[in-house]
């Protein structure tokens, strides 16, 4: 802008630059902290010096710790919102994301090599090698290392550059080594400075923009080339996407405004109508269904096609080149080259009942938004016995936050009943007048605003069907008083997750502790101690020292509910820690046809069946099967036989090594047990890594993945990663002494926006301490 040139007066001539300079408030001003109070007289240039690698959570994450490069598919956070709303209305021709990365590097700018994703065009493909060999020319000029492809990688839809592909203008990536604002001495001995790290950015930016000048008439016929094909409804992509109206109208209403961030063209039903060809992600295909009046639709012939069908699509699908340059790096042992997760599918992420419909006549409708926006019900009535409240809504933890900062006793149902012709599910949550306070109508409705609960008063305790009110299957609740471990090296955006959704979502009065010193922290506190994923078991467990593990196990054994994600659940699963029974899959490869054993008279205890001649006659019962899914290489073992270890652990290892980065799986839920109060029997589950879980009675495992052939949903999960990973545990619960360790194989947290499994992390949180434990009775 500042700039007196011809060159530049010819570009604010004829273009329109839009700068936006800070991406991260929080995230600068941590940054800009740091580099103040751990900078000396003397700058360093030794590139080990915390300096340069800052403190824990360093300055990319943003006041939750969020990368908010990570957050335009899930629209979390305000900073995401408000830069997509300004894209959205200029509609950008060129996108430029500037970056830094490690210091040790050169420089790297588009094209990103295979998987690219697949909705985006081969012309902003073409339009991206385009500008590469332009920027390429001006650092060939100067002499300036510089390199494309590499790790970068674009499969992922939620990055800047990425999202804004989907637009239908090509977008750029930069990656310059950072030197934080001082210098680094390089590999070669040469030291980086800062100004040569700005004076690169500022050549490619003008380089581009030279580029985008000279090209700009044909650039903007591709542009609005592509918008015509999006709104034509021609061509591939052509189908209409669906969401009937559902009971948690919390994350129905979530889901909707979230594709009005997007710039999605929604609408709602106004009658009954006819779709054909309906296909769900769980696979499930219907010729023919009748949809009702309230269901979203969201028809392909709109402006951003692409982007609906990025972010919809239930298992978009690789190029082959990437699959064999993924699979040949694996054999090779040399690592998988995805640098993100490989599957994000926001119906799966929100569990919807979504299914993608090849063809939808005209629909009378209205536009979706502005959302009429359902709020929580309170019937009236004449001083009840009690108030029940369903809990299916998503809102209901938020719900009862509020009501513990009142002071009131809610219950929870821990079987279904039917009362006053309504019926209601295991988790309804109760309140008894005389157990609460004498305002509790007045509480009652100041709790529900803002919320979608339905809070129904009945004059009578006696129940149709179940359980009556007045009785022991309705468990008092314990207010949660929670601690989160924080500081290295419990991961930063793992930790920030779970902050978020407590502090930010259902409004808990939360702790963050710093985990090293935890040895020496007065855990009676607390009640529930949440232990975030971290970079590794032997790391965490150099932290606490044997110390610091005795007194978690004293702390849960007195009746605390200790909850461990990720990493930390690997950590406390160790069979040297003597914390949990549950075990790592290489741990016990002697014992496999146990575990089997467990699933297989789960999946029974699924489907009972009575046959009254083996119990009342002289028939025998049929002694129930051992055999199950899991391990598939045991499985047909014969009983008798003793496993070959050695090569079990062979094969173990050998899968280990495809384990997925981050795929949707399936998972079945035991909906009776407290953890899955409000889900269904099955939900999409997003799973990393390779810790593979396996637990037998007494542990309890509410969520299961499925087995081999239904378990992956969407995203790369190898074979061998399917057979090695099927039936094995995502959640498990175990009581310890008078408390519990609730354990779960994947993060249910992860970027704020899988509303759907999250539901498990909040009622570890909030239903854990009155439903897992023995609590003592007051004095």
């Amino acid at each position: 802008a500042a700039g007196t040139d011809a060159a530049t007066h010819q570009l604010r001539d004829e273009l329109v630059v839009i700068v936006d300079p800070l991406m991260n408030p929080d995230g600068r001003e941590r940054y800009l902290s740091q580099l103040e109070h751990l900078g000396g007289k003397v700058p360093n240039p030794d590139y080990q010096s915390m300096q340069h690698r800052g403190l824990w959570a360093a300055g990319r994450g943003n006041h939750y710790l969020f990368d908010l490069n990570r957050d335009w598919l899930m629209q979390v956070h305000p900073e995401t919102r408000g830069r997509t709303a300004a894209m959205l209305e200029w509609n950008p021709h060129l996108v430029v994301d500037s970056h830094e990365m490690g210091g040790l590097s050169t420089y790297l700018f588009s094209p990103p090599r295979e998987p690219i994703n697949t909705f985006v065009s081969e012309k902003v493909r073409d339009w991206r090698r385009r500008f590469s060999v332009d920027q390429a020319r001006a650092f060939d000029q100067r002499g300036w290392s510089y390199y494309t492809r590499e790790w970068n990688e674009e499969w992922y839809v939620g990055y800047t550059n990425a999202w804004a592909s989907l637009l239908g203008a090509p977008s750029i990536l930069y990656e310059q080594a950072g030197v934080d604002g001082t210098s680094v001495m390089q590999e070669a001995g040469r030291a980086l400075t800062y100004r040569e790290s700005v004076q690169h950015h500022v050549v490619s930016s003008m380089t581009n923009l030279a580029t985008l000048r000279a090209n700009r008439r044909e650039l903007l016929r591709d542009f609005a080339a592509d918008r015509q094909w999006a709104v034509s409804g021609a061509g591939p992509y052509s189908e209409t996407f669906l969401v009937p109206p559902m009971a948690d109208r919390d994350r129905y209403h979530c889901f909707v405004d979230l594709m009005q961030r997007q710039g999605i063209e929604t609408r709602l039903a106004e009658a009954p109508f006819e779709a054909k060809d309906a296909v769900d992600f769980w696979g499930e295909r219907q010729a023919a269904r009748t949809f009702p009046a309230g269901t979203l639709i969201i028809r392909s012939s709109q402006p951003h096609r692409r982007l609906l069908h990025a972010i919809l699509a239930f298992d978009p699908r690789m190029s082959m080149e990437a699959l064999v340059d993924e699979r040949k790096k694996l054999e090779r042992r040399e690592g998988s080259q995805l640098y993100d997760v490989t599957a994000w599918n926001l119906p799966m992420a929100y569990g919807l009942d979504a299914r993608w419909a090849g063809q939808v006549g005209e629909v009378a409708s209205k536009p979706a938004w502005p959302l009429e926006r359902a709020e929580s019900r309170v019937v009236e009535s004449e001083r009840p016995y009690h108030y029940i409240i369903d809990s299916t809504d998503s809102s209901v933890y938020a719900f009862l936050v509020r009501l513990f900062d009142c002071n009131c006793k809610p219950r929870v149902a821990v079987e279904g009943f039917t009362l006053g012709s309504r019926k209601y599910k295991p988790g309804a949550v109760l309140l008894r007048r005389h157990e609460n306070p004498e305002d509790l109508e007045d509480i009652l409705r100041e709790a529900a605003q803002g919320l979608t609960v339905d809070i129904v008063p009945a004059a009578s305790t006696l129940s149709e069907t179940g359980p009556d009110p007045g009785g022991e299957r309705f468990k008092l609740l314990q207010p949660p008083r929670t601690a989160i471990a924080s500081q290295w090296p419990v991961q930063p955006t793992s930790f920030g997750a779970a902050w978020y959704w407590l502090d930010a979502r259902i409004g808990l009065r939360v702790s963050p502790i710093n985990v090293q010193s935890l040895p020496s922290i007065d855990l009676r506190k607390y009640n529930v101690l949440v232990l975030p994923d971290i970079g590794g078991a032997a790391s965490f467990a150099g932290v606490l020292g044997e110390e610091g593990v005795k007194r978690i196990k004293t702390w849960v054994q007195a009746g605390g509910t200790l909850i461990a994600i990720g990493g930390a659940a690997e950590f406390v699963a160790g069979k040297d820690r003597g914390l949990s029974a549950v075990r790592l899959r290489p741990d016990v490869l002697d014992q496999l046809p146990v575990y089997s054993e467990t699933v297989a008279r789960e999946a029974a205890a699924r489907r009972i069946a009575i046959d009254p001649d083996a119990v009342w006659g002289t028939r025998p019962a049929s002694a129930p099967s051992t055999q199950a899914a899991i391990p598939a290489d045991t499985a047909t073992r014969p009983a008798e036989t003793k496993p070959d270890v050695e090569a079990l652990k062979r094969a173990d290892e050998w899968q280990r090594i495809f384990s997925p980065s981050g795929a949707i799986l399936a998972a079945t839920l035991d909906p009776e047990h407290w953890l899955c109060f409000g889900l269904e029997d099955r939900l999409p589950v997003l799973f990393g890594g390779s810790a593979c879980y396996l637990a037998t009675h007494p542990v309890r495992t509410p969520v299961r993945l499925m087995d081999r052939d239904h378990l992956r949903l969407s995203g790369l999960c190898w074979p061998e990663a399917r057979e090695r990973l099927a039936e094995s545990a995502y959640a498990t619960v175990e009581s310890v002494g008078y408390g519990q360790i609730v354990m779960f194989a994947g993060d249910p947290t992860f970027r704020g926006y899988f509303e759907g499994p999250v539901r498990l992390f909040l009622s570890a949180v909030v239903l854990g301490p009155g439903l897992g434990t023995s609590t003592p009775l007051p004095w």
